[in-house]
């Protein structure tokens, strides 16, 4: 039997499973009978966790106790306090995780241990690994991460799979609750390219609702003397009312949000607020319209015109508003697929491309892109890009660099993400030293530098000195803290690496004393301690990543002591 892949669409307001069966994605209920999990946990008093329905219920009486839109805080290393103590973001997802592997599980009947997870196109190095963490966390090994509207894509692609001869450009505007992403690709029968993306990750629906709640609140204030900000419950009751308010504008011209038996003057009282399409549409332009400009520099960078467009794929439910069709329609005239579900269709998609890493999407593939640029830090705190944002994945550049100073013996290697031309203007993703380079004049010596980008966007370093062979490889884990669990969620994955791959007998106990040595500073070190071993981790895991590349094994004498920070 081939491996058991699920597909997770870990949504910022809603969380989908789904699974191929038989040919057709099949979304997964929860354990209320559900098709989605709302991505929201409450931590109740004795312990109890609560995840999906039931917290989002229990935020209204405990707002303190229960986050949302925890996937926005990904990445970000910040603390959030819930349930009485700071809790890391991972940890917090880890628990939507672990409700829907739970869910996944009694459903599909099997252990559920590798999943393929979608993420935003837009989502940093950092921003994917912590995902990665919060799924490890919860028991799950996120083989694959697809960016959500590759994933829309592929599920559209999966209905033309048997139409050889199709040949159709899409463009999937993927509008959701705390994300935005644009795609554009060329679907050829059983075949999917991406051709460029582009997106913001601190866009979405949400952004939408903050300005209704503000106009709502300050109604409710001035007419009712009810200050939301001042009552952390009636705040959350106006957020869960103007959620809907939103949806309903939908469909409706106008709308109230009311907040039965309220105790207004002394006495009690319904106060209400009327809500018209047209004044959400002008709360929503600056939003919507920041979608538009950057759907058409997807299009110009994929050397595209609107006209050109053969398929119009919408996802997310901020792509329901009937402003966003009227804008997209003007730039793309064509209506939106209508053999798509809006709220299902990144899931189902996530679910393809299980099929395809686990076997069973034979000659069904998708080519992806990088969705930023990486580069080093050159002399004069240039930015010198390796690899450019819409790069085919998986990419693999080189480019030779030299030292800047006579006599040099060490060189600091910098990796950053981003489009700016100061490396300090881009995302820092960590800094490796390479030791034991000829010494000579500056600018003679010649040291290579190589940058591998898997289909996940997983980033993988190395430099080598072309005089003198000394060389170090390394799996950038990005800037943050050096905490227990992320060291200790390393040694594991360096220990199943190592499992995997052939090794001389010497270099084997090397690995495993590392791996000891990394839990011990993960249980009982400090920070130092815990940096070196991981920066030991970092550069083993890159080693044993080339050799699984390379289909050779490694020799005992690896240096073992890297300097990522």
């Amino acid at each position: 039997m081939s491996e058991r892949v699920i597909g997770i669409d870990f949504g910022t307001t809603n969380a989908l499973i789904a699974w191929l069966d038989s040919g057709s994605p099949v979304i997964v209920p929860n354990d209320r009978g559900a098709r989605f999990t709302p991505s929201v946990v409450s931590y109740a008093p004795g312990g109890e966790v609560l995840v999906g329905e039931s917290a989002k219920n229990r935020a209204i009486a405990a707002p303190g106790d229960t986050v949302r839109a925890v996937k926005r805080l990904l990445g970000s290393g910040s603390p959030v306090l819930a349930g009485g103590r700071p809790r890391r973001p991972e940890e917090i997802a880890a628990e939507i995780f672990r409700k829907l592997r739970a869910d996944a599980e009694r459903f599909l009947g099997f252990p559920v241990e590798r999943a393929v997870v979608t993420v935003p196109a837009r989502f940093s190095d950092a921003q994917r690994r912590s995902l990665r963490e919060a799924a490890a966390l919860a028991g799950i090994d996120a083989l694959r991460l697809v960016n959500e509207p590759t994933a829309a894509a592929l599920a559209r692609a999966w209905l033309d799979r048997r139409k050889p001869d199709a040949d159709t450009l899409v463009l999937v505007y993927d509008f959701g609750g705390g994300t935005f992403d644009v795609t554009v690709l060329r679907s050829r029968g059983a075949a999917c390219e991406v051709l460029a993306s582009a997106g913001d990750d601190r866009l979405g629906g949400l952004d939408i609702d903050a300005e209704l709640y503000a106009e709502v609140a300050a109604a409710f204030k001035a007419d009712y003397g009810l200050d939301a900000e001042a009552d952390l419950f009636l705040s959350q009751q106006l957020w869960d009312l103007v959620e809907r308010a939103k949806i309903e504008l939908s469909s409706r011209d106008s709308t109230e949000v009311v907040l039965p038996f309220m105790r207004s003057a002394g006495a009690l009282a319904h106060p209400s607020f009327k809500i018209t399409r047209a004044r959400l549409e002008a709360l929503a332009t600056p939003f919507v319209e920041r979608t538009i400009r950057l759907t058409a520099e997807a299009l110009r960078d994929a050397k595209a015109t609107g006209a050109e467009v053969g398929a119009l794929v919408l996802s997310g439910g901020s792509s329901r508003m009937p402003l966003v069709r009227e804008r997209l329609g003007e730039l793309v005239r064509r209506a939106p697929e209508s053999r798509v579900n809006f709220e299902e269709i990144v899931a189902a998609g996530a679910a393809v491309e299980a099929a395809i890493v686990s076997g069973d999407a034979e000659g069904f593939a998708v080519r992806d892109v990088a969705t930023r640029s990486y580069g080093v830090e050159i002399e004069g705190g240039a930015c010198a890009v390796l690899v450019q944002r819409n790069e085919s994945l998986p990419a693999r550049k080189r480019r030779v660099f030299t030292t800047i100073a006579d006599g040099q013996d060490t060189v600091e290697i910098h990796v950053v993400q981003g489009e700016e031309r100061k490396a300090r203007d881009n995302l820092s993703l960590g800094r490796f030293l390479l030791a034991g380079v000829r010494k000579a004049r500056k600018g003679e010596p010649r040291i290579l530098v190589e940058f591998a980008i898997d289909e996940s966007d997983l980033l993988r370093v190395r430099a080598k000195d072309l005089d003198t062979g000394a060389e170090q490889r390394v799996v950038v884990s990005g800037s943050g803290s050096d905490d227990a669990a992320k060291l200790a969620l390393l040694a594991t994955r360096v220990g199943e690496l190592a499992a995997r791959t052939v090794l001389e007998a010497g270099l084997a106990d090397e690995i495993e004393d590392a791996v000891a040595a990394a839990r011990t500073a993960a249980a009982d070190g400090d920070e130092a301690a815990r940096s070196e071993a991981r920066a030991v981790l970092e550069t083993l895991t890159g080693e044993l990543l080339a050799a699984r590349d390379d289909g050779a094994s490694i020799k005992s004498g690896l240096g073992l002591a890297g300097t990522v920070r």
